[in-house]
C-alpha cells in the first residue's frame, strides 16, 4: 500500500497531528515532514496551522461554516468565536467580516491557512465567560451570547483609553436597535465585573 492510501484512514476525522501520521505510516523525521509538505501541495491534506491536519475529503463533505466555526474553537484551546464575527452573525456591526474572531486565555494570536484567518485576543480568566457550547450539525462550537460579544468588541477596543466617551461609540456606527433588556442588562453586568471605573456605566454611553 502507498503511504498516501494510508491518508483514507483519516477522511473521517475532523483534525489530526503529525503523531497521528507517523503511527499511521510509520514514517519518522525528515522522511515523514518531507511527505506531509507533498501531501499538502498535492491537496491531500490542508495544514490548518504548524502540525495540525485535515483531509481535504473530509472537509469536502462538511457545512464550511459549521465546521470553520469548530476548527477555530481548536486552533487555539481553549477559546470561543467572540467579538467581530459574533457581532457580524446578529448583524450589530454594518461592514461584513471575513476573519474568525475569538477570546482566549492565551496569548494574542493569529493563523492563516487555506480555509481562513482566525484571529485570537486575551483576556483574563474573570472575563473568560459569556458563551456557550451549542451543537451544529456534527460539531460543537463554543460561541459568544450577543452581549458578550459586544462586550468583548468593546472592552478590547477601548481598554487603553483612558476615558469613554459617546462620540467614541457613535464612530463605531453599531446596530444595536435589536438588543433586549435582558440583553442589555447582560451586557452591563459583564461592564460591572471589570471592576474598572471607565466601564462601570458604558452600558449608559452604549444604549441610551
Amino acid at each position: 500500500m502507498k503511504q498516501v492510501d494510508k491518508l483514507k484512514q483519516l477522511e473521517n476525522i475532523s483534525y489530526f497531528d503529525t503523531e497521528t501520521v507517523a503511527q499511521l505510516t510509520g514514517l519518522e523525521g525528515n522522511t515523514l515532514y518531507k511527505n506531509i509538505s507533498r501531501w499538502v501541495s498535492q491537496g491531500w491534506i490542508i495544514r490548518l496551522k504548524k502540525g495540525v491536519y485535515t483531509t481535504k475529503a473530509f472537509y469536502s463533505k462538511q457545512s464550511t461554516e459549521n465546521y470553520l466555526e469548530f476548527v477555530s474553537n481548536k486552533l487555539r484551546y481553549p477559546s470561543y468565536l467572540s467579538l467581530e464575527y459574533v457581532l457580524n452573525k446578529y448583524q450589530v456591526l454594518t461592514e461584513s467580516v471575513f476573519i474568525y474572531t475569538s477570546i482566549t486565555q492565551k496569548s494574542t494570536r493569529s493563523y492563516v491557512n487555506d480555509l481562513g484567518t482566525f484571529s485570537y485576543r486575551n483576556v483574563n480568566k474573570s472575563l473568560f465567560t459569556g458563551y456557550s457550547v451549542i451543537r451544529q450539525g456534527n460539531f460543537e462550537i463554543a460561541i459568544a451570547t450577543k452581549p458578550k460579544a459586544l462586550f468583548d468588541f468593546l472592552y478590547l477596543k477601548l481598554y487603553r483609553n483612558s476615558g469613554i466617551t459617546k462620540s467614541m461609540i457613535d464612530d463605531l456606527r453599531l446596530n444595536l436597535d435589536e438588543f433586549t433588556k435582558k440583553e442589555i442588562k447582560e451586557f452591563s453586568d459583564y461592564c460591572k465585573s471589570t471592576k474598572i471605573d471607565k466601564f462601570y456605566n458604558l452600558e449608559k454611553l452604549v444604549f441610551n
